[in-house]
C-alpha cells in the first residue's frame, strides 16, 4: 500500500493537482475565517463597546443619586431582562445575577473582583437558573464588565453588567464546525480529483514511453496515439508523429545509401585483394611478393573496418534486438576462454577465468561472443610480457549478471575512458599497434542493443604504472527486460 502511495507521490501532475487542492483550501480556511471574524468577533466586540457605555451609565447615576439610585437602575434593569447585573456595596446586594448559579472561565478567581482593585476586568462566565431544567436556561455563556463605583476618595461599590452572548457562541460553534468540515470535505475531493486527473494523465505518459521504448528499439513504424482533441499532449503527439516519419525516411535513405555502398565498394575491395595475393603467388619469394602480400593485408583490414563501421551502424539502428532470446551465457565464456587460453599462452600472458553456472541473459549469442571476443583480444594486445588475463561471470549485489575481462597492463585513464567508445578514437600509446578504434565502439554497441552498461575501471594491477583495465558488461535483471518485437 505505501508502495502505491509512493509510486502516486510520484506523479507529477498529482502533485501539482495535490498543490492546488490544498491552495483552495487554503483559501477557503482564510475566507471562511474571515466571515467568522467578521461575524462572530465583531458581534462579540459589539457586547464589549455595549457593556463598557452602559457601566458609564451606572457611574453617572451614582455621582447623581448615589449608592440608592444605583441599586434603583440596576433593579429596573434586571426586571426588563435586557442583561445581567449585580451590585454589591456595603449591606446591599442587587440584580438578578446573584440569583444564579454562576461559574466562571478562563482561569478568573471569581465573578466580583477584590474591593482594592481599581481596575476593571472583563469576565466570561456560565449561569444557569436553580429554579428550573430546561435546557435553555442551563450554562448559557455570558460576557461581563465588572469594576469599582467610584467617588474621589474611594470605592463606594462593586458592579457587574454582563450580557448573555450564547446565541453568538453558538453560531460561532457551527461557523467553525461548518470551516473545518468543508475544509475536510475539499481535502477529500481534492485528493480524489488529483487521483483522477493524474491517471487520466499518466496513462497518456504511459503511451509516450512506450513509444520511446518501441522507437529505441528499433520499431521506427510506431507513433504516438492522438485523441484529436488539440490538447497540449495531442499536439505533441502530433509533433513526435512528424518527427519520427521524419527520422524513419532518414533511417531508409541511410540503410539504402549504407546497403548501396557496401555493395559498391565491398566488391571491388575484394577483388583487389584478390589480384594483389594472386600476383604475389606468381612472384614467388621475392620482395615484391611481400609488398603485394602487405597490400593484400592492408585491403583486408579495410575491409575489416568497412564491416564493422557498418555492423556498428545496424547495432545503433536497433537491429538484431527481436533476436534476442533468453541464453546462459557460461557455454559460450567456455568455448572462449579455451579458444584464448593458448593464445594467452602464446603470448606469455597467464589467463584465469571463473564462469558461475545458471545465469540467464536476455541475449543475442553471435554478438555477445563478438563484444567479450573484443575485450579479450585489446586485453591480449596491451597487457605486457608476464601479465594477467581473467574473465568472470557472476551476480552483482543487485542480482544483475556482469561479464567482466580484468588485466594488469596499463589501462585507460579515467578521463578517456569515455572518449576511447568513440568511432576511431585510440589513445596516443597505442597508435604503433595494428588496429581501427572501432572495437570498444563495437562492444558500447552491443550493450546499448542489450539494454546493458559497458563500464570500465581499473583492473587487477598493483601499481600506478600498471593498473590494469576492468572492462565489464552489466546486463539488467531478467525479469525488468522485455523483449521488443516488430509488428
Amino acid at each position: 500500500m505505501f508502495a502505491a502511495i509512493k509510486k502516486l507521490y510520484r506523479n507529477t501532475l498529482f502533485r501539482l493537482s495535490l498543490l492546488g487542492a490544498f491552495l483552495f483550501v487554503g483559501s477557503l480556511f482564510i475566507a471562511m475565517g474571515y466571515v467568522y471574524f467578521a461575524t462572530i468577533e465583531s458581534e462579540l466586540r459589539r457586547v464589549d463597546k455595549a457593556l463598557v457605555e452602559e457601566f458609564s451609565e451606572f457611574q453617572i447615576i451614582f455621582e447623581e443619586k448615589g449608592l440608592q439610585g444605583v441599586d434603583r437602575e440596576v433593579i429596573l434593569r434586571s426586571a426588563s431582562s435586557e442583561g445581567w447585573y449585580i451590585l454589591i456595596a456595603g449591606n446591599i446586594v442587587a440584580g438578578n445575577l446573584a440569583f444564579q448559579k454562576v461559574e466562571t472561565q478562563d482561569g478568573a478567581k471569581g465573578l466580583i473582583p477584590e474591593e482594592s482593585e481599581d481596575e476593571f476586568q472583563k469576565i466570561q462566565f456560565t449561569y444557569s437558573n436553580p429554579e428550573t431544567t430546561d435546557v435553555d436556561f442551563q450554562d448559557r455563556r455570558a460576557r461581563g464588565l465588572a469594576g469599582p463605583l467610584k467617588t474621589k476618595d474611594r470605592n463606594a461599590g462593586l458592579l457587574l453588567v454582563a450580557r448573555d452572548v450564547e446565541a453568538t457562541m453558538r453560531t460561532g460553534v457551527r461557523v467553525r464546525t461548518a470551516i473545518l468540515t468543508s475544509s475536510a470535505i475539499a481535502v477529500v475531493l481534492g485528493l480524489i480529483s488529483s487521483w483522477f486527473v493524474s491517471r487520466r494523465f499518466t496513462r497518456r505518459v504511459e503511451a509516450f514511453n512506450k513509444l520511446a521504448d518501441d522507437v529505441r528499439a528499433g520499431n521506427l513504424d510506431r507513433r504516438a496515439p492522438r485523441t484529436y482533441s488539440e490538447d497540449e499532449m495531442d499536439m505533441l503527439a502530433e509533433h513526435l508523429n512528424s518527427m519520427l516519419d521524419h527520422i524513419d525516411r532518414l533511417m531508409q535513405a541511410m540503410r539504402y545509401a549504407g546497403d548501396s555502398v557496401a555493395h559498391d565498394l565491398r566488391t571491388p575491395l575484394t577483388r583487389l585483394r584478390t589480384r594483389l595475393e594472386s600476383a604475389a603467388g606468381e612472384l614467388g619469394d621475392s620482395k615484391e611478393a611481400q609488398t603485394l602480400f602487405a597490400a593484400a593485408e592492408d585491403a583486408g583490414e579495410l575491409l575489416q573496418t568497412f564491416d564493422s563501421v557498418l555492423r556498428i551502424a545496424r547495432l545503433e539502428a536497433g537491429e538484431r534486438r527481436e533476436l534476442l532470446t533468453d541464453i546462459d551465457p557460461k557455454p559460450i565464456l567456455d568455448d572462449l576462454a579455451e579458444l584464448y587460453e593458448p593464445a594467452c599462452e602464446d603470448s606469455g600472458l597467464k589467463f584465469t577465468f571463473g564462469i558461475i553456472p545458471d545465469v540467464k541473459i536476455l541475449a543475442d549469442r553471435g554478438l555477445l561472443s563478438q563484444a567479450v571476443s573484443n575485450l579479450i583480444e585489446n586485453a591480449i594486445k596491451y597487457t605486457p610480457l608476464g601479465g594477467s588475463i581473467h574473465l568472470s561471470l557472476f551476480k552483482n549485489s543487485s542480482g544483475r549478471a556482469v561479464v567482466s575481462i580484468a588485466d594488469d597492463g596499463p589501462g585507460i585513464p579515467q578521463a578517456d575512458r569515455k572518449r576511447v567508445k568513440e568511432r576511431f578514437v585510440r589513445l596516443d600509446k597505442s597508435r604503433t599497434l595494428p588496429g581501427s578504434g572501432l572495437g570498444l565502439t563495437l562492444v558500447e554497441a552491443v550493450a546499448d542493443l542489450h539494454r546493458a552498461e559497458f563500464v570500465m575501471t581499473d583492473g587487477i594491477g598493483k601499481s600506478d604504472e600498471r593498473p590494469g583495465l576492468n572492462a565489464s558488461l552489466i546486463f539488467p535483471r531478467r525479469r525488468h527486460i522485455r523483449t521488443k518485437t516488430k509488428t
